[in-house]
């Protein structure tokens, strides 16, 4: 829900929030968090009285406007390179400029963002995020109906769009900890999860379908609605203020106090890192994969398609499964084993041939997105509970830089040795890339137990 811009289809979340995240000051993240790091968590409101999310109104609003802002974001991953190409008639490095200039804003201004965050009230963060990228996607059919549409223009409203995603996203864990009861979080989590893979494999095919039928520069309005969509949802929801207010930090300070929370505490710092790594892996696979499909395998637009349709369905199943998996495996067991499968499954993609070879491929290929996203479920669930919440927003951006910066590099060197050695041998050595990294959660003892450490204590026994 809220302004946002595609995200990779398969990524492994920097494992410390895993989309998550306290006197503040301190070298470890037990003086981050003080004598009760949950103290100025708020009590969810509604579910907590009446029982289970089906009656919690205000999730019920968070979950809608997820919906509808994920399906819109899909669709503009399609429609605006098409406004660049089609209308603008834009160069090969004007499109690479355009798609760099929505995750620059995480390596740029991401840890700033996330400090400013914690100290305010993240519905209204929200609030404005949306608004502010609204008016965003608004401005290009209207530059366009007056003639003075740029390429210049495009590259302003990726900008805006990549910062108010930082913002939104880094309020966004803030909000659903206030509003949903701890209990409740896995199935919450769970149904987000699965709604963003879903809107991900509808998303991108109709954009495609709305701008052949009315042009995508109109097309464009659909994020908009999406957004306002949002933004409704958001307005109805009640105010959620936490149960009391931390000191506030100068900027600068706040920002040391993030990082400090990211690479003090072991665990944190471990999944930030194994996200980094798995996504290098994954990242550079994606960024050969098309050319590895259309060009060296012939295959056509549709059938291409229906491959990353497969795969984002085991997004869903994944993301469906992972309470259930939580409960039977644990959620430190749960883990490992997920991302040890899928880690196993992604090599196998350097081994597609037409015909039933490769619908066999592409099935593991959705048992391998499965596990992803099951793991970033119980990950995300379990920061949660682990990260205090007025650290939410500072630990979420900290472990984004980690988990960002290695992005680009991944795409430039897969697409150079693709030159080199051709795609399927680059699919491969990235496949195992992230096999390795995955696998590297068994080396950590507190992953092979059967659940991970909640609250204070395990704060504690970081320092």
């Amino acid at each position: 829900m809220g302004a946002r811009v595609p995200e990779p289809a398969v990524s492994v979340e920097q494992a410390g929030p895993v989309e998550s995240p306290t006197r503040i000051e301190g070298a470890s993240s037990a003086d981050a968090a003080g004598s009760n790091p949950r103290a100025v968590e708020a009590p969810a409101r509604g579910s907590r009285a009446r029982g289970g999310l089906r009656r919690n109104r205000d999730f019920l609003l968070l979950w809608a406007g997820e919906a509808a802002s994920v399906t819109g974001a899909g669709m503009t991953s399609v429609l605006l390179p098409l406004v660049a190409v089609d209308l603008l008639d834009a160069s090969a490095t004007w499109i690479g400029v355009i798609a760099a200039a929505t995750w620059l804003p995480w390596l740029v201004v991401g840890l700033p963002i996330g400090a400013w965050v914690d100290g305010r009230s993240p519905r209204a963060v929200m609030i404005g995020a949306n608004a502010v990228s609204m008016a965003a996607y608004v401005s290009v059919p209207v530059a366009a109906l007056v003639g003075v549409l740029s390429l210049w223009q495009l590259v302003v409203v990726a900008l805006v769009v990549g910062t108010g995603t930082i913002a939104f996203r880094s309020a966004y864990t803030k909000l659903l900890v206030r509003v949903v009861p701890e209990r409740d979080r896995p199935v919450a989590n769970s149904l987000l999860f699965g709604t963003e893979n879903a809107a991900n494999t509808v998303g991108p095919g109709l954009g495609g379908l709305v701008g052949q039928l009315v042009g995508p520069v109109k097309g464009m309005l659909g994020e908009a609605l999406g957004l306002a969509v949002s933004l409704v949802c958001l307005v109805l929801m009640r105010p959620h203020p936490a149960a009391s207010t931390p000191r506030r930090e100068p900027l600068r300070a706040s920002v040391r106090s993030g990082l400090r929370l990211v690479f003090g505490d072991r665990r944190l710092r471990f999944f930030a890192l194994q996200g980094a790594f798995a996504n290098f892996g994954l990242i550079g696979q994606q960024a050969v994969l098309v050319l590895w499909l259309s060009r060296e395998l012939q295959l056509d637009s549709a059938v291409i398609g229906l491959v990353f349709a497969v795969s984002s369905v085991g997004g869903i199943v994944g993301a469906l499964a992972a309470p259930a998996l939580g409960r039977i495996l644990g959620d430190a067991r749960g883990v490992s084993i997920t991302l040890t499968v899928a880690g196993l499954m992604l090599p196998l993609l350097a081994f597609a041939q037409p015909g039933p070879v490769l619908w066999i491929v592409v099935a593991a290929n959705a048992v391998a997105v499965a596990g992803i996203v099951a793991a970033n479920v119980l990950r995300r669930t379990w920061v949660q509970s682990y990260v205090p919440e007025h650290m939410l927003a500072r630990q979420s951006t900290s472990a984004q830089l980690v988990n960002f910066a290695g992005m680009p590099v991944a795409g430039v060197l897969a697409g150079v040795l693709a030159e080199q050695w051709g795609p399927a041998p680059v699919i491969f050595v990235m496949g195992v890339v992230a096999l390795v990294a995955n696998a590297a959660s068994w080396l950590q003892p507190w992953l092979r137990r059967r659940d991970l450490p909640r609250g204070t204590a395990a704060v504690a026994e970081a320092r």
